[in-house]
């Protein structure tokens, strides 16, 4: 219990915080370094967000989630694209679909892309209005003061850098290496029962890779952007924020996943081939943010106990862990994504029961 609770708690709750903090770290470097136009760019143009977004969407795993919803939390693409992203990502569970049943993967991935970016138009054309209202703001600000030059004023002095070490420097740096030393080690990895852990290694790599330009941010950049940028805004104002509500939504399930036999609980609903019960347990169990529940459908659905419909429905309403860092800046949005995938899902689910 203990082991599987540091393990598939506090080390995706570690992950995750640290991954998002260093996705808004990067997209601030690159505001500044870009002098702003790289993100206006992506915010004059929605059609091209809804593009890339729903591409990262079918990225296995939920690193394309957590880096789209970074960049809507802080007004670089519009809540169409944030939809199209959402819909179309299915998590860790894309791996064992990947694994167990290839050549439906590629038709589910395919049909989610497109229902994807079909739903971030029409999301942009009918509640694009409604953004502004979801307590979004633009977060990357440029300062003028102090960065008249702003591409060489990211590009400091490294030795001056240590020679002169502030302790939020010293903080940064000491917390990066400790995030690097405790992935090498797979500390941060989920436990698992079967031989699936190829996604904790595409995982692993990414965060590496992620972390790495983060080092190389904060040792490198000048006083002003580490302060200013990294320290006050990244820290200050989503550290605490995407931690608590992190830990909160992970706790939850944990404990959810502890007193209740999910696995069998899905069985119950679709032991008699109900088609009206296999979707309501698809939808349900789509709405925990959690990647793990939803694998259940998978193996049922290659059974020949699950209809596709349903597991398609599932894939739909389910984000992974994708959306917690989106629930802990605006609840609000969360639960009008939500709503708006179950209806999707609903809507597909008896498309589908209609032509079978």
């Amino acid at each position: 219990m203990i082991y599987e609770f540091l393990t598939d708690v506090v080390g995706q709750i570690v992950v995750i915080t640290f991954f998002v903090l260093s996705m808004i770290m990067v997209l601030e470097y690159v505001n500044v370094f870009s002098e702003g136009h790289v993100h206006g760019f992506m915010q004059r143009h929605s059609s091209l967000q809804i593009l890339i977004s729903s591409f990262l969407g079918i990225i296995p795993g939920c690193i394309g989630t957590y880096t789209a919803v970074s960049l809507y939390t802080h007004d670089v693409i519009g809540f169409g694209a944030l939809i199209a992203n959402l819909i179309a990502t299915t998590g860790d569970e894309a791996f064992w679909m990947m694994t167990n049943m290839p050549d439906k993967a590629l038709m589910i991935f395919l049909g989610l892309f497109a229902l994807s970016v079909v739903s971030g138009y029409v999301a942009n054309f009918f509640v694009e209005k409604h953004r502004s209202n979801c307590g979004q703001e633009a977060h990357f600000v440029l300062h003028n003061t102090h960065d008249n030059h702003r591409r060489h004023s990211l590009h400091g002095n490294i030795i001056e850098n240590f020679r002169h070490l502030s302790a939020h420097r010293l903080v940064l740096i000491l917390s990066i290496i400790v995030f690097i030393t405790l992935s090498l080690c797979g500390c941060l990895e989920e436990h698992h029962e079967d031989e699936h852990g190829g996604e904790d290694m595409l995982v692993t790599i990414i965060s590496l890779v992620v972390a790495a330009v983060s080092f190389y941010i904060v040792v490198r950049v000048p006083e002003h952007f580490l302060e200013d940028h990294i320290w006050h805004h990244v820290i200050g104002q989503h550290f605490w924020k995407i931690l608590t509500w992190t830990s909160f939504a992970l706790v939850i399930v944990f404990v959810v996943k502890e007193v209740c036999d999910i696995e069998t609980w899905v069985k119950q609903f679709s032991g008699g081939s109900v088609y009206l019960l296999c979707m309501i347990a698809a939808i349900l169990i789509g709405l925990i943010p959690e990647s793990g529940p939803h694998v259940v459908f998978i193996m049922l659905y290659c059974n020949g106990v699950m209809p596709l419909g349903a597991l398609i429905a599932n894939c739909i309403v389910q984000d992974g862990h994708g959306a917690i860092p989106l629930f802990a800046e605006s609840k609000k949005d969360f639960f009008i994504v939500k709503g708006i995938k179950v209806v999707l899902a609903v809507v597909v689910g008896a498309a589908m029961w209609w032509m079978s």
